[in-house]
C-alpha cells in the first residue's frame, strides 16, 4: 500500500511539473525602453536580450503603475495602484512599504506547489519585511536598500569605504561585480529546482546608479562613442541636455560607463537563457523581462547628477509620468506557447500578477490584484481593451529629477495630465505625439473635461491625498 501511494505521488509531482510552467521574472532597476537594442538602440549592446525578443513575444506599449522604484514595484508584487494606499502624505512612512497582509502573486504561486526564490533588489521592507515574508521560500540580498553603494566588491561599502546598514555585508572576493553575481545565483537556483516546478524573481540593481562597470568595458564604449562620432557623455552629460519646465533631459545615449553596465546584465541574461536551454527545460519556462520605470534621463535644473540615458522619443525619465518615465521593455519568452510577434496591447505593472496567475493554471484572486488584467491572451495573438490607466505621483522631486507631483489617465488614444504644482492641465493624442509636444488641452476642451472627470472620479474612489513636494537635496 505504502509503495502504490509512493508511486502515485511521485506521478502526480511529475505531471504537476510537466503542466505548471516554470516562470523566471527579470525585474531590472531604471532600464528604459530605449535601452535595448531591439528597441532601438544603437550604442548599447544587447544580443542576448535581443534574441529572446526575436524568439518570443515584445510588447510596444508596456507601461509601470509609478515612475518610481518604489511605488512601481509595489504595483507589481500586490497587483494594485500605489495610490491606493500608500506614498500619499499620511502613509508614505509605513513600517513595509508592502504590508505583510497583502497578498503576493508568489504566495499563490507557493500554495499551488511553487518552489519560490527572490534574489536581488526588494526595497518594499527591511527587517521582517523581505520577501521570505511574502511568499519566496528563497530569499538572497534582498533587503531594503534602493541601490547597491558599489557594484564592486564589497557591495555594501562605497568608494571611499562608508557602510550602507540596509545593503548588508554578503560574501565575494575582490573583483566580484554585483550584476555576475545575482546571475550566478539565478543560475544555483534554477540547477537546484530544475526538476520540479520553480518561480525566480531576479531582480537586478543594475542599472540603477552608482553607473559604475569594469574599466575595459568602459573603454570599449568610449572606443566605440569615438568611432561612431558621438560626443562622451559620462559624468559630463550636461552638454546634450535640454531645459524642459522644471527640469533638464539628457537627449543622446553617450555615457560609456552606463553602456558597460547594460551589456554585464545582457550577458548575465544570456547565461540564463543557457541554462535552461542546457537542462532541457525551456520549452515549458517562461521567462519574462520588463523594468520598474524609465531610464534616468531628467535632473532638476540645478542639479549636478550624472545622467545615464536618454528615452528619447518618449519624453523625459524616472520620476516623471509623460511616456519616458512610464514606458518600459517587456518581453516574454516561452517556447511551448509563444511564436515570434509583436503586440501593441497596452498593459500596466499590475497587470503582471493576474498573468503569473494565469500562466499557472491559478484561479484569479480579484481581492488580492485589484487593479490588475491578464495579459496572457496576447501570447495567442489576441488583443482586448484593457480599460483606462492611471497614474497619481504624489512624491514629485524636482530637485533630483526635475519632476513635480501630477496625475494621469490613459484610455484610447488620449493621455489626460494633472500637473498639481504648476496649476495647468495637459491632453496629448499618444497615437500620433508620443513625444508629447502637442497640448490639446485648449483646443479640445470637452476632451479635456471628459478625461479629467474620469481621473478625479477614480482619485476620489481610492482616497489618493497629495504629500507636499519633496525638493530640498540640491
Amino acid at each position: 500500500m505504502r509503495i502504490a501511494l509512493c508511486c502515485l505521488f511521485l506521478t502526480l509531482t511529475s505531471i504537476f511539473a510537466e503542466s505548471k510552467p516554470n516562470i523566471i521574472f527579470i525585474l531590472v532597476d531604471d532600464l528604459g525602453k530605449q535601452d535595448l537594442g531591439c528597441y532601438g538602440s544603437t550604442l548599447y549592446e544587447t544580443p542576448h536580450i535581443d534574441a529572446m525578443a526575436n524568439s518570443g513575444l515584445k510588447f510596444e506599449n508596456a507601461y509601470v503603475a509609478h515612475p518610481r522604484c518604489v511605488p512601481s514595484r509595489y504595483a507589481i508584487f500586490s497587483g494594485q495602484y500605489p495610490a491606493r494606499q500608500l506614498f500619499q502624505a499620511k502613509r508614505i512612512k509605513s513600517k513595509n512599504t508592502l504590508p505583510l497582509a497583502k497578498k503576493t502573486f508568489a504566495e499563490h504561486l507557493k500554495e499551488a506547489g511553487y518552489a519560490t526564490g527572490y534574489i536581488g533588489k526588494w526595497h518594499l521592507g527591511g527587517h521582517g519585511g523581505e520577501p521570505k515574508y511574502q511568499g519566496w521560500d528563497t530569499s538572497i540580498m534582498a533587503g531594503h536598500a534602493g541601490a547597491p553603494p558599489s557594484y564592486f566588491y564589497p557591495f555594501h561599502k562605497t568608494k571611499n569605504g562608508k557602510s550602507k546598514e540596509d545593503f548588508p555585508p554578503v560574501d565575494g572576493k575582490e573583483g566580484d561585480y554585483l550584476t555576475d553575481r545575482l546571475t550566478e545565483e539565478a543560475l544555483q537556483f534554477i540547477e537546484q529546482y530544475k526538476d520540479k516546478a520553480f518561480h525566480l524573481t531576479l531582480a537586478h540593481y543594475a542599472v540603477h546608479t552608482p553607473i559604475e562597470a569594469p574599466a575595459n568595458l568602459i573603454e570599449k564604449y568610449q572606443k566605440k562613442l569615438k568611432d561612431l562620432k558621438i560626443m562622451d557623455g559620462g559624468k559630463s552629460s550636461g552638454k546634450d541636455a535640454k531645459k524642459d519646465t522644471t527640469g533638464v533631459y539628457k537627449t543622446v545615449q553617450n555615457n560609456p560607463a552606463y553602456a558597460a553596465m547594460i551589456e554585464k546584465l545582457d550577458n548575465g541574461i544570456g547565461k540564463i537563457l543557457k541554462k535552461v536551454d542546457e537542462l532541457g527545460i525551456s520549452e515549458n519556462t517562461v521567462i519574462v523581462l520588463t523594468s520598474d520605470h524609465g531610464g534616468l534621463s531628467s535632473r532638476g535644473l540645478k542639479s549636478k547628477r550624472e545622467l545615464a540615458t536618454s528615452n528619447l522619443p518618449y519624453r523625459h525619465g524616472k520620476g516623471w509620468i509623460y511616456e519616458g518615465g512610464n514606458r518600459v521593455p517587456l518581453l516574454v519568452k516561452w517556447p511551448a506557447k509563444i511564436k515570434s510577434s509583436i503586440t501593441k496591447q497596452r498593459i500596466t505593472g499590475t497587470d503582471h500578477y493576474p498573468t503569473f496567475l494565469e500562466m499557472a493554471g491559478i484561479p484569479f484572486s480579484p481581492q488580492d490584484h485589484l487593479d490588475g488584467k491578464s495579459y496572457f491572451s496576447t501570447f495567442t495573438g489576441k488583443s482586448y481593451d484593457r480599460g483606462a490607466i492611471f497614474w497619481h505621483s504624489a512624491i514629485g522631486r524636482p530637485a533630483q529629477t526635475g519632476d513635480t507631483n501630477m496625475s494621469a489617465v490613459m484610455e484610447g488614444d488620449y493621455k489626460f495630465i494633472q500637473c498639481h504644482n504648476l496649476k495647468k492641465v495637459e491632453l496629448y493624442n499618444i497615437s500620433n505625439d508620443i513625444s508629447e509636444k502637442n497640448n490639446l488641452a485648449q483646443s479640445m476642451p470637452e476632451k479635456a473635461l471628459e478625461m479629467e472627470k474620469k481621473l478625479n472620479t477614480w482619485k476620489s474612489s481610492i482616497g489618493t491625498e497629495m504629500a507636499p513636494t519633496k525638493n530640498k537635496k540640491k
